[in-house]
């Protein structure tokens, strides 16, 4: 029995090295019982039966250490010295080393750039408690022609759904708005929210110290209070802790701060929402304090956002239903007059789709243009890994004579490629590091959290994954290819030309691929070029010099006539000024992000159901300013303003529509008001919303009656030289209204190009960066093979070949592999261009002069890269190659 369970042990001990430490314990257990066993027999106590047990197995401690470091200690000791001898073969070659470092570390430096923006963007959490439950609901109106995101419910609708809806936990309404702020002796302009009780209970955002806005706040009369954010807080009272005990002057009224939000809470940013005007984020929120009546109307209103948060276990299509039951009710509460106030619906969208995904798609646009720079670098540092194998055969062969097997060659070699890959992860934290310094100057502005982009944990534990997946992309071919010749044909021979064509395949095929992704990229960025420079050359319909600035009243002008007299005096006052030619005011700003839509009837129009344009208000002297170009009639008058029929001006686009056939001058338009107005003037299309956007028909009255304005100043002094006379003007009118931001029209359109010219740029450097990478390995192939052909060559030569002959053997290789990378990549590019569709404008995904164009610039760099190791092998002394291996 006791031989049986001796046996069974040796046999169970055969597999130790696939057991834990857990079975082997109760296998040593084991064998102590034994012997243990055999001391009770020869007539020891059970106890010093045990002691001697342990003393002849050498202690139980022992043994497992011993069990330990016979398991763990050998592969230790060979992965210590792989590195070892890597390191030292690496030192050997510093012009390899360096090249192949640094030729991945601009991949991966490129990839951890790219992703660390990704990490900013979409994936680090934002400062609401899980935004995925998040909502936004909208009313929208099928008689209304504008996006259906665009109509927020009404103040009745809202609370109506409140009550009425079962899908969510949390729902808020808020407004957005503008104060002037007064601070140590001057004024500016801050952007704000005006919301309920339940905003930050919504977003589930909590003051960093202090309290949020609650519901006896928002009760008129009790709602002078005010939450500011972190930025506020540390510009203003520099971080002071008694914060809590001042107060804010807001429009000459003083709000008392009850709490200070976290640096990442500055919601609602213009990117938050669908058409949001607050591009740089809200720094002060102060109570809505909604009367009864006001909280009773269902006609559209200022409501900027209407958020909820959907209950455990509601997915967004069970609210939809809802809330779609709900507007059927509540869409007959709502009158109906001249214009369609009838129809209602009802929308529930994804908070995140805004506050993420208008971006989301240029970023893994981006991070997939690295990744194809990433997979070109681990080409071109697999093409010298394989080269390097190939003049390394005799030393392989060697130590496979000497008894080291595949596995530890494949290993060897993989070791290298490692140490390879993490120095150039390390320098390419140091590029990614750099690329975000220099990230504010490419900033659009309109990227949420772009300026948050960091190296944070996540960016470098994503580093370190590329960097191991680089090692293995880039040495396994090498490897495998290696292993796969016997290196015993090596030695035998003394000659490794019969292995340079095995990897000459490897490296050919390497090349090809790598030039059917840069194709790809050259497509992409050709495309995106041509969309910009299609941009900018887009009409705008207005002088790029002309200088604005916004000054916002605030309730001391409440009259109308006192704000008439102000604009009155401001205008005339600036128009005195040295080298100003004229001065205007408008409403409504050209590409400033800001827009009045409202219901027209024409007068001969055949259907006027339902139709709407653009409105602003300007100043007489606002065209002339702006250099908008009068098609037909004439301008506004000083006079305008008083007549009893309003005189109005078109553009052409409501020409074109409303007037087809017929003189627009003298036709007349009546506007939601019931007044009626008569044309008077049309002038030029202006881009209004977007570049990018047809213009819309619009409509100009004049008037001098604004409650904040845009003045556009033109003049051929600079834009700083006007700021300062223009600040002094406004000083000396009023001290107690802030002089808002000083832009040109230009620098608007830049601000409207902004994300096209990041996304353009960025795509554009990658492709070249791709295509610098792949010209580098197409001359290191042609080279490696020149070097490795050098006898064949000089024998060609020595029976009679020409120079030039040579230099074209040389040439159509490089030729096919180029050819090949071509064909291959137009037919993946047929199918990537597809993916920037939504990023063109102008230009078809499959434009002929794109793809011609990129076709011409790879052919022509690659053979002029190609040519220096042409010219190289035409210029081989024969007899000097003859007498080489």
């Amino acid at each position: 029995m006791r031989t049986l369970r001796a046996f069974g042990l040796r046999l169970l001990g055969l597999f130790h090295t696939r057991r834990s430490g857990d079975d082997f314990s109760a296998e040593l257990e084991a064998h102590v019982a034994l012997h243990t066993e055999d001391g009770i027999r020869a007539g020891l106590t059970p106890q010093e039966s045990r002691r001697q047990a342990l003393i002849r197995l050498g202690g139980v401690e022992q043994v497992q250490q011993a069990h330990r470091e016979r398991r763990t200690l050998p592969w230790l000791d060979s992965l210590l010295q792989d590195t070892r001898y890597g390191l030292r073969t690496l030192r050997r070659s510093p012009g390899f080393t360096i090249t192949a470092v640094l030729t991945l570390a601009l991949g991966i430096g490129a990839c951890t750039a790219i992703f660390s923006l990704v990490n900013a963007v979409l994936i680090r959490s934002l400062p609401y408690g899980d935004p995925d439950r998040l909502v936004y609901l909208f009313t929208p109106n099928p008689h209304i022609p504008v996006p259906p995101d665009v109509m927020c419910p009404s103040y009745a609708d809202f609370y109506d759904i409140k009550r009425q809806s079962h899908s969510y936990s949390d729902m808020s309404v808020f407004e957005q708005a503008a104060y002037n702020l007064s601070s140590r002796g001057s004024v500016e302009r801050v952007s704000a929210a005006r919301v309920d009780e339940s905003f930050f209970t919504t977003l589930q955002s909590a003051p960093e110290f202090g309290r949020a806005i609650g519901a006896d706040d928002n009760q008129p009369g009790h709602d002078k209070v005010a939450v500011i954010s972190h930025a506020l807080w540390q510009s203003m009272f520099a971080g002071s802790t008694d914060v809590l005990e001042r107060s804010l002057p807001l429009n000459g009224v003083s709000y008392r701060i009850v709490g200070v939000m976290p640096p990442a809470f500055e919601y609602p940013l213009g990117s938050d929402l669908p058409y949001g005007n607050v591009e740089k984020g809200t720094h002060i929120w102060i109570p809505l304090a909604l009367t009864s009546k006001q909280k009773a109307e269902r006609e559209l209103g200022n409501v900027a956002g209407a958020l909820a948060r959907l209950r455990p276990g509601v997915s967004r299509t069970k609210a939809q239903s809802e809330m779609s039951t709900i507007m059927v009710r509540l869409d007959k509460l709502h009158g109906v007059s001249m214009f369609p106030e009838r129809g209602w619906g009802a929308l529930v969208k994804s908070f995140m789709d805004y506050a993420v995904g208008q971006v989301g798609r240029l970023l893994w646009l981006l991070l997939g243009a690295v990744t194809i720079v990433l997979l070109i670098a681990c080409g071109n540092a697999a093409n010298l890994l394989l080269a390097r194998a190939s003049n390394r055969m005799r030393e392989l062969g060697v130590r496979v004579a000497l008894g080291a097997g595949r596995r530890r060659i494949i290993r060897q070699l993989l070791t290298e490629s490692l140490l390879i890959g993490l120095a150039a992860g390390m320098i390419g934290v140091g590029l990614a590091g750099i690329f975000l310094r220099f990230l504010p100057h490419l900033d659009p502005g309109n990227i949420p959290r772009l300026n948050q982009a960091s190296l944070d944990i996540r960016v470098m534990l994503f580093t370190i994954f590329v960097s191991l997946l680089t090692s293995v992309l880039t040495g396994i071919l090498p490897a495998l290819a290696v292993s796969r010749v016997s290196p015993g044909v090596v030695l035998a021979t003394g000659s490794s030309s019969n292995v340079a064509g095995v990897h000459g395949r490897s490296q050919s095929t390497l090349i090809v691929v790598e030039g059917a992704l840069v194709v790809v990229l050259l497509a992409c960025a050709g495309l995106l070029i041509r969309s910009y420079i299609n941009v900018e050359s887009v009409d705008t319909g207005f002088s790029q010099s002309t200088v604005t600035v916004n000054i916002g009243l605030d309730p001391r002008y409440s009259q109308p006539q006192q704000r008439r007299t102000f604009f009155k005096e401001f205008i005339g006052r600036s128009s005195a000024l040295p080298g100003v030619s004229a001065v205007g005011a408008v409403s409504y700003l050209p590409l400033s992000n800001s827009e009045s839509l409202g219901y027209i009837w024409v007068d001969g129009f055949a259907n006027n159901k339902d139709q709407m344009a653009e409105g602003r208000g300007v100043t007489p002297q606002y065209f002339a300013a702006m250099s908008i170009p009068l098609i037909a009639g004439r301008y506004f008058t000083e006079d305008d303003d008083s007549k009893a029929e309003r005189p109005i001006i078109i553009n052409q686009r409501f020409a074109q529509l409303y007037f087809a056939h017929r003189n627009p001058l003298g036709g007349r338009i009546r506007q939601e008001d019931n007044q009626w107005s008569t044309i008077v003037g049309v002038v030029a299309d202006v881009r209004h919303t977007s570049l990018e956007e047809t213009p819309q028909p619009q409509m100009y009255s004049p008037t001098y009656d604004l409650n904040g304005a845009y003045i556009a100043v033109r003049s051929l002094l600079p834009a700083s030289t006007i700021a300062s006379e223009l600040r002094s003007t406004l000083k000396a009118l009023d001290p107690g209204l802030p002089f808002g931001e000083v832009r040109t029209m230009g620098d608007l359109v830049s601000e409207a190009t902004a994300r096209r010219r990041f996304q353009t740029s960025l795509l554009t450097v990658f492709a070249a960066i791709a295509l610098l990478l792949a010209l580098v390995g197409l001359y290191g192939l042609m080279a490696y093979s020149v070097s490795r052909r050098t006898r064949e060559l000089g024998i060609r030569m020595a029976l009679g070949a020409q120079r030039t002959d040579v230099m074209l053997l040389v040439l159509k290789r490089a030729a096919l592999l180029l050819g090949l990378g071509l064909v291959s990549g137009l037919a993946c590019s047929w199918i990537a261009t597809r993916a920037i569709k939504a990023f063109l404008f102008g230009v078809g995904e499959h434009d002929p002069a794109t793809i011609l164009f990129v076709c011409i610039l790879l052919a022509i760099c690659g053979l002029v890269a190609a040519l220096i190791p042409a010219r190289r092998a035409a210029s081989i002394d024969p007899m000097q190659a003859l007498r080489t291996e």
